[in-house]
């Protein structure tokens, strides 16, 4: 089975997606985090992604789709796969299909977790993260063991793109309709209210992928 987990920024999609991954056992492509590690990297795209990720515009769609490819290419198949934050677009969309049809394979379900603009950028605004250890901390939701700093001692400080400019910047560019609308007309489009408990959420999630 090859899940794509959607939802704006904020909508718990991390939460979520590891809970899916623990209980299936999906190879997991997180399409941030893995463009926040090149970033931070020496690799020759890093000053590129860093400067659009900062801005809190969209990553050019040929650098993310060769991205993409390369996880599928190394990983095992049959393990199915769980796609966070990708695809964003009509374009995007009908790419991973054609890259997993490659390996005979489809995407079988789109999950959108629908939280309201003025509950992501509440919730992204207060996300702070260590600079000695990476914790990542949110004030509202997990907030740290001491003002401003880490459990390990580091100091917290807030991204670039949790900016409240730059958040309201990707929520506008993350929008996902004509995914969403894709998905609907092929019968795989889930939408589940992402403005409530984290169990509560996963539990539906998992009945409505079968319950298994």
């Amino acid at each position: 089975m090859n899940v794509v987990l959607l939802g704006p920024q904020g909508s718990g999609k991390g939460t979520q997606a590891e809970l899916l991954v623990n209980k299936y056992g999906f190879n997991y492509v997180e399409i941030g985090n893995i463009l926040r590690s090149i970033a931070a990297s020496d690799n020759q795209y890093a000053t590129l992604v860093k400067e659009a990720m900062n801005k809190g515009e969209k990553v050019p769609d040929e650098l993310t789709r060769l991205i993409v490819w390369d996880h599928i290419l190394k990983a095992e198949k049959t393990k199915g796969f769980l796609f966070d934050g990708y695809p964003r677009s009509l374009a995007q969309y009908e790419h991973l299909q054609d890259m997993l049809m490659k390996f005979g394979q489809k995407i079988n379900k789109v999950i959108y977790i629908w939280i309201s603009d003025e509950e992501a950028i509440r919730r992204l605004s207060a996300r702070r993260v260590c600079k000695k250890c990476g914790n990542i901390y949110n004030l509202i939701t997990n907030p740290p063991p001491s003002e401003n700093k880490c459990e390990c001692g580091g100091e917290l400080y807030q991204r670039d793109d949790d900016q409240i400019e730059a958040i309201k910047k990707r929520l506008e560019w993350g929008r996902t309709i004509e995914v969403k609308e894709k998905a609907a007309a092929e019968g795989c489009l889930l939408e589940v209210n992402g403005e409530r408990p984290i169990n509560e959420i996963h539990q539906e999630i998992v009945a409505r992928l079968g319950g298994k």
